[in-house]
């Protein structure tokens, strides 16, 4: 590896590779280990070493219960996992569009450094540079606790990500980027980060563009939730062996994920498991309240869904849990927490008026979808579009695709925006084939919207406003289309995603 590309940053000097047009830097850390006394602790600045670090080989992935099977080759995990990727077309000082992206898992699960966000396409294609995160999940990321005191954020994943984002400020230009001009990208659970982030003052001035993909809820949990997950998690941990390490931390998290996940209506009813707090040091309300509120980051905006983000595939089929929440009984039943038992069967009555004769699995999913995803975003985009330029997008390919029963579900599209359908172990179990010249061409002109959006703040799409929802709808039929779904959209109730 000794002819591979160096870069100098703040820590030191590090040697990447040079593949298939783009230079790749690895495992390159941002923060301190979290081992031992930085458990629980915010970021700590990386150390500084002497000689040229190697940085051809992805770092360590965060502890978690059950890494996500788009990773096709699985790292080694560890609390000393605050490290990321980056893929430039040249280690110049050509200041290209920084693309930065927060990776998804419901904030228990997966890695900046697998293959379907490998960022080597993307970056070589549109000519800008892409960096990808690690950051800590579940209890280490997101303690219900406060084990350093009430003055320290238990938001510790977000401030992980703003540790990276400082990373990226203090040393991108290095590697060609351009540190004025950073695009926060990110899906699922890395989306529902970046509202978050836009709600925290912490992180101001580190990024100028915001592109959530699929995003969910947007919320940030009570004090009260945060009370009472700590009761239930440290009961667990008062369980576990009697020795120090990870392992006891490790187990106990399981244990609490394996309880989850035998109660599917707690699951659906309370939102994830672990993921953004309600401090008062970062966040002092729900991401999705202070945008409408007015006071999150007023930046340019891209965001979207797919159309069936929890739609009812064939590979769900059969699942137990799936299969009892994807039933009208299910709908009623956490439809009426939020919204009461009147209101809850007048959803369930305007979405089986809209498609008569779809299943009530279908019906399901599609409330579902709406109710975590697809609402919560277009409830985003209104609020950002009262202040800053905004554009909203929906990834459906349809039937015609052939991939996934016909619906485009949660993560269909996470392979298209980084161009990475051929190598991607996700998108072969949702594909079940190689991508078509067709899915190709989709993919390409998606990640030529996305980096336009990171160079100019813009896309080429009229942007979106309350009065005509002008939404680009990506499937092999691409087109613009006005107020898309909104027979579905009208059947929600006012402001209810703000309580």
């Amino acid at each position: 590896m000794n002819d591979g590309p160096v870069v100098e940053t703040r820590q030191g000097k590090v040697r990447g590779a040079a593949e298939n047009g783009v230079l790749a830097f690895r495992g390159l850390p941002f923060a301190a280990s979290t081992e031992g006394d930085g458990r629980f602790a915010p970021p700590r600045p990386a150390p500084a070493w002497s000689g040229i670090r190697d940085a051809t080989t992805i770092g360590f992935m965060a502890p978690q219960n059950d890494p996500e099977f788009n990773l096709s080759t699985l790292p080694e995990m560890s609390e000393d996992c605050l490290n990321l990727n980056v893929f430039t077309p040249a280690a110049d000082g050509a200041r290209r569009p920084v693309l930065f992206y927060i990776h998804a898992g419901a904030f228990v699960s997966g890695g900046g450094g697998g293959a379907t966000q490998n960022g080597s396409i993307l970056a070589v294609d549109e000519d800008v540079v892409v960096v990808t995160i690690n950051y800590r999940l579940g209890v280490f990321g997101w303690p219900p606790f406060r084990a350093r005191g009430e003055a320290v954020s238990n938001n510790l994943g977000l401030l992980d990500q703003i540790a990276a984002l400082e990373w990226v400020r203090d040393n991108i230009a290095a590697f060609g980027g351009d540190p004025g001009n950073v695009t926060v990208f990110g899906y699922s659970a890395g989306g529902w980060s970046i509202l978050a982030l836009m709600a925290a003052p912490q992180a101001s001035g580190l990024f100028h563009k915001a592109a959530p993909q699929s995003g969910s809820a947007f919320t940030a949990a009570s004090r009260l939730r945060q009370d009472r997950l700590a009761a239930d998690f440290l009961s667990r941990l008062a369980g576990a062996p009697e020795h120090a390490g990870v392992a006891v931390l490790l187990e106990a998290q399981k244990a609490y994920l394996e309880a989850q996940n035998n109660a599917p209506e707690r699951l659906v009813e309370e939102g994830v498991t672990f993921g953004p707090w309600r401090d008062g040091i970062m966040l002092a309300d729900d991401p999705l309240a202070v945008a409408v509120a007015g006071k999150a980051m007023r930046i340019p905006l891209l965001i979207g869904s797919t159309a069936d983000e929890l739609g009812y595939a064939p590979f769900r089929a059969g699942i137990g849990w799936l299969d009892a929440m994807h039933t009208r009984e299910a709908s009623l039943r956490t439809l009426a927490t939020a919204y009461g038992a009147g209101r809850a069967s007048a959803i369930c009555d305007a979405y089986r008026d809209a498609a008569p004769d779809a299943s009530d699995a279908a019906i399901a999913g599609h409330i579902r979808s709406d109710r975590y995803y697809r609402m919560p975003a277009i409830v985003a985009a209104e609020a950002q579009a009262a202040h800053s330029p905004t554009w909203m997008y929906q990834f459906t390919l349809g039937a015609a695709s052939e991939i996934a029963g016909g619906i485009s579900t949660h993560a269909t599209d996470l392979a298209f925006w980084f161009g990475t359908m051929a190598a991607s172990p996700l998108q072969a179990f949702l594909f079940g084939r190689p991508p078509t010249e067709a899915e190709q061409a989709l993919s390409r002109r998606m990640r030529r919207d996305l980096a336009q959006f990171a160079r100019t703040g813009r896309c080429e799409w009229p942007a979106y406003a309350p009065a005509d929802r002008v939404t680009r709808m990506y499937g092999l039929e691409d087109r613009v289309a006005l107020d898309p779904g909104a027979a579905r959209r009208r059947a929600w109730p006012a402001g209810a995603f703000l309580g």
